[in-house]
């Protein structure tokens, strides 16, 4: 599986801080970046911050929300993330929120060009997302130079696969200046397409993609409380989202064991596990039917708003 890293804290040299809250288009920079990612069939996608204000920017996406270390480089912020994805994926994408108008072919080229290290390549500049093997991991994990990503991947031993592509997006820097907004009208994210969230219900809805999250943190993190956190949810929406699927499904999704010698934690019953495995399963199949109906009944309307976007309307 292929996860995305968004560092959206951390200080380099040139600038004190990112800017996930900036708004590119219509919507903020966090929020373009995660939503290029998913258009691209990327489910993990994790986000560093620095506090609740950028949970805050993107309630409702699936994101997985760690915090960043107080007063840290944007590498640290990389370290949180890949120390997270450890075992959990075999290949992550970095990308730093300031530069959030890359486009899709530029992933997909990544993705296909492979490598330890592959890094998008515009007139000659290397820029971002770049794409990280999962052996990888350990050796940025382990570096404590002063290079930031490059000197860590560099250190690893590990050569960088620069991919050339068409995409001035890899390098525009939204705090830079406000040539980015010129990207804007063809971005990816701007275009007409089809998107869906699935719900399950009998009396009421009781599960869905903020649900599905919630089993499958608390399942990664043996706690209910922590998969609540890195949600960016209170512990008690957490629990009324659990109590509802309980309700509904007529038995427990979770078994809590209290505090003691080896401590207190959270477990999926096997229920929960199951319904997990068949909501992925139906997802994965319903995306691709949704996608061929989309064309057969919007492909006109989207040949006009692109038409509409190519006049300057």
């Amino acid at each position: 599986m292929t996860a995305a890293l968004i560092v959206a804290a951390g200080r380099t040299g040139s600038k004190a801080q990112l800017a996930p809250e900036k708004k590119t288009g219509m919507i903020t920079a966090i929020e373009r970046v995660a939503l290029l990612f998913q258009q691209a069939g990327i489910r993990r996608i994790v986000v560093v911050c620095d506090g609740d204000g950028v949970k805050k920017l993107a309630p409702s996406m699936n994101l997985t929300f760690l915090t960043s270390p107080i007063g840290g480089e944007m590498l640290d912020s990389v370290k949180t993330g890949l120390a997270y994805l450890q075992g959990k994926c075999r290949r992550a994408f970095i990308s730093y929120v300031d530069v959030p108008l890359f486009s899709l072919r530029t992933v997909r080229a990544l993705l296909d060009a492979g490598g330890g290290a592959a890094v998008p390549s515009y007139n000659g500049r290397g820029g971002h997302p770049i794409l990280l093997e999962a052996a990888v991991f350990g050796s940025v994990l382990s570096y404590t130079g002063g290079d930031g990503l490059k000197g860590a991947i560099d250190a690893s031993g590990v050569e960088r696969r620069f991919v050339a592509v068409d995409d001035p997006g890899i390098v525009s820097d939204i705090q830079k200046d406000d040539s980015y907004e010129s990207l804007l009208p063809g971005h990816d994210a701007a275009k007409l397409r089809a998107a869906f969230q699935f719900r399950i219900c009998r009396e009421c809805v009781f599960y869905g993609p903020r649900a599905h999250q919630l089993l499958q943190l608390t399942r990664e993190l043996g706690s209910l409380s922590d998969a609540c956190r890195h949600m960016g949810i209170s512990y008690s929406k957490g629990r009324k989202i659990i109590a509802n699927m309980e309700r509904q499904m007529g038995g427990p999704v979770i078994e809590t064991q209290q505090g003691g010698k080896g401590g207190g934690g959270s477990r999926l019953t096997q229920r929960a596990a199951e319904l997990m495995e068949r909501y992925d399963a139906f997802c994965l199949e319903a995306e691709d039917a949704l996608q061929v109906l989309f064309q057969k009944h919007f492909a006109t309307q989207s040949d006009e708003v692109r038409r509409t976007e190519g006049s300057g309307l």
